[in-house]
């Protein structure tokens, strides 16, 4: 056996030179990665060299043989090879050939120097919850890519998402046959699957999304939920548990939580996911670039990642101010005051009158100018009694009208309440006044408050015929909001909006309005219904040909092989009967060369343990035993309630059902 050493240098399929081991080698079989130069285009390129071998697998219910494995790995990558997504780790070619004497099966994969997220982990590093959101999101794009296409990836692990050298997040491991059982020893798988799949439910695009959510919160908070020691504890962990989720993921906790329910029917879709990771992108810090495990030099400066924009949330409002109102003090005694002038001294500028005259004259004017100051003094305090306060007029934006009138109690305003609406003020505040705050209002004087009734209207448009991205985009712009229900629909391409509706009005139509939150229900194309895959086993290859196209599938021949059907016609077929595929799918089947027919030995006359010896040495299995088999020889055998003989040729494996002498 050849060793790894002898690998380098070596052109593979005449192409590829390999230049070097990724990672460690842990057989002599050639078998793992490897770094290559594609020497027709001088690009570097990774090839993944599996032993076919090593893709049989017993339990599995398509992969038993070697034949049985390369068709199924030859049907996967056909797969593989026609989806195409820039979140997708490329896969440029793949065969088959002999190496050192291995069957061997080789992928050809683009090169992503960033290495992968199981690196980062394993040397430390976390992601911060933003640029969790940012891997999160791209792999749920790539995740809607292939579940479009109508199959699954089936082993969505940290060490299957790697970086590009713009250290954005692919997803990878699309060239390689997921088990369909978790083994004994398969772990590090076992810590990221969904629970249905621990409990021997095969992977769905649910359990996808699962695993993926899994990842994400051990990106950010550096464990796996549910992790174990063993298989099975880790599996038994998460069995009708929720996702335990805390403030260290900050907005994406309620997120994740959907994601990872127990309840495959109550998780979001992959695009589902992308869009809820969208949603709260706004309510998080920018994210910086990600400290990928990549080579440096091979690496280019990646600026912040763009966080979905959804326009300013601006500032919190804050708390309302509430100033607290002091009564503006009066005069304590207006009339006091005003009668408090000083009497002035009036004196008689002649001299010459008589006393007694002068007496009765100073008598006079002292009552006069007492009585004048009097009149005076009267007409200050009444000026002073009867003046009329202005007050300031508070702040009562985001008040309600009792808490508004409570407020101005002691200001003597009347207050005239207006109908108003508004989309940053709730029902029954206060939006605005007039005057507004910080105006001065005199007593008696007019407050004007507007209180909202709710938010503002928006007018229908129609959505028909639009894509869903645009349909919600638009929608959200109106400030309503959507619901979206898929069907499928043979004639519009998925993601088309049929038809639309206003929930709490159905009788609404374009150019109608409607407040704004009100809920628009969108009814989208899913794309034509799965097909169901019919059975094409022992049917005229040009019959099941006709039946694949009747149901709008493509057709892939397979090498013809042996089988059970009779020669010509159609042997076996993947996927199998009953299985579901899309419109446009692939049905892959291979004509049988008829049954392998086999000798039966020479038994005639001979005892039991003699018959038995040579039919089992000949591959057939032992029936039904009649007669005194113990002491008498074979009489007769017989394959299928036929009697057959020594030398016939019957298929091989036939059960042979034997009657001896002395019944």
């Amino acid at each position: 056996m050849e060793t790894q050493r002898d690998l380098i240098g070596y052109v593979l399929a005449g192409r590829y030179r390999i230049t070097s081991r990724i990672g460690l080698g842990a057989s002599d079989e050639p078998r793992g990665m490897f770094d290559a130069l594609d020497i027709r285009t001088n690009v570097a390129v990774c090839v993944r060299l599996m032993p076919l071998s090593e893709l049989v697998d017993p339990l599995s219910t398509n992969r038993r043989t070697p034949s049985d494995a390369r068709r199924a790995i030859q049907h996967h990558l056909q797969l593989a090879l026609s989806t195409h997504h820039p979140t997708l780790a490329p896969i440029s070619d793949w065969g088959d050939t002999d190496l050192f004497g291995v069957r061997c099966i080789y992928t050809v994969l683009g090169q992503l120097p960033g290495g992968s997220l199981r690196e980062m982990l394993d040397r430390g590093r976390r992601l911060a919850p933003s640029q969790a959101l940012v891997v999160g999101l791209d792999i749920c794009r790539a995740l809607h890519a292939i579940h479009a296409t109508g199959w699954v990836h089936g082993d969505i692990r940290p060490a299957t998402i790697v970086f590009d050298a713009n250290r954005r997040a692919r997803l990878g491991g699309l060239d390689t046959l997921t088990p369909e059982n978790i083994g004994g020893a398969d772990i590090e798988r076992a810590r990221y699957a969904a629970p249905e799949v621990g409990q021997g439910a095969a992977p769905s695009a649910g359990s996808d999304v699962y695993s993926l959510a899994l990842i994400l919160v051990e990106a950010v908070k550096g464990e796996v939920p549910f992790n174990a020691d063993s298989v099975t504890v880790a599996l038994s962990n998460r069995v009708d548990r929720l996702l335990p989720v805390d403030a260290d993921l900050g907005a994406l906790a309620s997120v994740m939580e959907r994601a990872a329910r127990p309840d495959v029917d109550s998780r979001f879709t992959a695009r589902e996911f992308g869009e809820a990771l969208v949603a709260v992108a706004k309510r998080m810090p920018r994210p910086t670039p990600i400290d990928v495990v990549g080579v440096d030099e091979l690496l280019t400066p990646m600026p912040p990642a763009n966080v979905i924009d959804h326009g300013d949330a601006g500032d919190p409002t804050g708390e309302i101010s509430r100033p607290t109102h002091t009564a503006i003090e009066k005069d304590k005694d207006l009339a006091s005051a005003a009668m408090g002038t000083r009497q002035t001294q009036i004196e008689d500028p002649t001299g010459e009158i008589a006393a007694a005259r002068s007496s009765r004259l100073r008598g006079r004017k002292i009552v006069a100018i007492i009585a004048a100051l009097a009149i005076i003094g009267g007409a200050i305090a009444g000026y002073f009694l009867l003046k009329k306060e202005s007050f300031q007029v508070p702040v009562l934006v985001g008040l309600t009208q009792g808490e508004a009138e409570n407020l101005i109690v002691n200001f003597d305003w009347t207050l005239d309440v207006r109908d108003g609406r508004s989309d940053l003020v709730e029902t029954g505040q206060i939006i605005s006044t007039d005057p507004s705050d910080g105006r001065m209002l005199q007593e008696g004087k007019t407050l004007v408050i507007v209180v909202s009734q709710g938010r503002t209207f928006s007018t229908l448009e129609d959505f028909g015929g639009k894509t869903i991205e645009e349909a919600t985009r638009r929608i959200e712009e109106m400030g309503l909001i959507v619901v979206a229900a898929k069907i499928n629909d043979e004639n519009s391409p998925a993601g088309t909006v049929l038809k639309w509706a206003v929930a709490e009005q159905p009788a609404a139509s374009v150019g109608d309005q409607v407040v704004k939150g009100t809920t628009i229900t969108l009814t989208v194309s899913d794309g034509p219904a799965p097909r169901v895959v019919p059975d094409l086993v022992g049917l005229d290859p040009a019959v099941a040909e006709a039946e694949i196209l009747k149901l709008g599938l493509t057709i892939t021949k397979l090498a013809d092989d042996i089988g059970e059907a009779d020669a010509g016609k159609v042997g076996g077929q993947v996927p199998a009967a009953g299985e579901t595929v899309p419109r446009g799918g692939s049905i892959s089947y291979w004509v049988s060369k008829g049954k392998e027919l086999t000798t039966i030995p020479y038994v005639q006359m001979q005892y039991r343990a003699t018959v038995e010896k040579r039919l089992a040495e000949a591959g057939f299995v032992i029936g039904n035993v009649t007669g005194k088999a113990a002491t008498h020889r074979l009489k007769k055998m017989f394959i299928g309630g036929v009697e057959v003989k020594s030398g016939d040729e019957v298929s091989m494996g036939a059960t042979v059902d034997l009657e001896y002498y002395g019944a």
